[in-house]
């Protein structure tokens, strides 16, 4: 029977030195995409708008999900009615390149540090997915058409109602109606389906005799708090806990209908290349790598979200 290995780094599999990595320069930059792929939080909140070649994407803000008309009784030989589809305000987001590069020097190369390129390639794809996150974070942070409410109270005391909280918060999104609509009927068409919140919060709420009580044990019969696990659902809402979030609120939305992304160059990192272009890596001794992308991001659905504020100290 063939033996399977599973390659986790540059250096898994076969014996990889430096020098196979400096000589093969698709070897790291292959990877560093590899682990990118699937990280950022962007590509699961915002759905994908395609791409666009100018770097500037026109959108409509709170654009209602129904027709302007409603289904009409129509008579035999009656002509068949035809509505209008409704607009909503016009924006317009602007995409900005973000970048980074990893060296490997002579160093690294000759005396064989491979553990030193691996921790390069860990470190650029957690700064990478950090600044992606921080970037979300701050987009959604300044669309003040993103409505809030308050927490009951701080989910790490007595009196919190954490699940009382995320319910108003879904029913928010669920009966957001378009600006200009007075019927009780009308509304936009969301359904909340994902919780983000801070990572720090998994703790408190592993702590919350209130939140635990409707998921006393898994399927595997073991209490949450004792696993130290998270439920694969909270009312419905799938979490996603990430540590560069506000810890003092959670956001309910409904994934790919707030916002979207389209990107001018998607991911890409360049094959190993020396500085310099000199031998042996040039004057610095170096070959480097440079992971980059343009990117537009925006919120055009703000009322498919919902903060939930003051749920711990900030």
């Amino acid at each position: 029977m063939a033996t399977v290995t599973t390659v986790g780094s540059v250096s898994d599999g076969s014996r990889t030195t430096v020098a196979d990595m400096v000589g093969n320069p698709l070897m790291i930059p292959a990877k560093i995409v590899d682990l990118l792929n699937n990280a950022f939080l962007t590509d699961v909140v915002f759905r994908n708008a395609g791409g666009n070649s100018n770097g500037l994407v026109g959108f409509e803000e709170n654009t209602p999900l129904f027709l302007a008309g409603d289904v009409e009784d129509v008579a035999e030989y009656g002509e068949i009615p035809i509505a209008v589809g409704q607009r909503g305000i016009a924006r317009v987001a602007v995409g900005v390149k973000r970048g980074l590069g990893v060296r490997v020097s002579r160093e690294m190369r000759d005396e064989n540090q491979v553990d030193k390129v691996n921790l390069q390639i860990r470190q650029l794809v957690n700064t990478m997915v950090r600044s992606e996150e921080r970037v979300l974070r701050s987009l959604l942070l300044a669309s003040t058409a993103i409505p809030s409410i308050a927490a009951t109270a701080a989910w790490t005391g007595t009196t919190s109602k954490v699940r009382r909280d995320i319910s108003l918060a879904q029913e928010k999104v669920t009966t957001a109606k378009p600006a200009a609509e007075v019927s009780t009927e009308e509304y936009l068409g969301f359904e909340a389906d994902t919780i983000i919140l801070p990572n720090s919060i998994k703790a408190v709420l592993q702590d919350n005799e209130e939140f635990l009580k409707v998921y006393n044990t898994t399927p595997e019969g073991e209490a949450l708090q004792f696993r130290g696990t998270m439920p694969g659902q909270v009312l419905g809402l799938d979490p996603l806990l990430t540590r560069f979030w506000p810890n003092d609120r959670a956001l309910v939305i409904q994934r790919g209908t707030v916002g979207f992304r389209s990107d001018t160059r998607p991911l890409e990192a360049t094959g190993l290349y020396p500085e310099g272009n000199g031998p042996n890596g040039g004057p610095t001794e170096s070959w480097r790598t440079d992971t980059t992308r343009k990117r537009v991001l925006g919120v055009d659905q703000p009322l498919a979200a919902c903060w939930i504020t003051g749920i711990q100290a900030a």
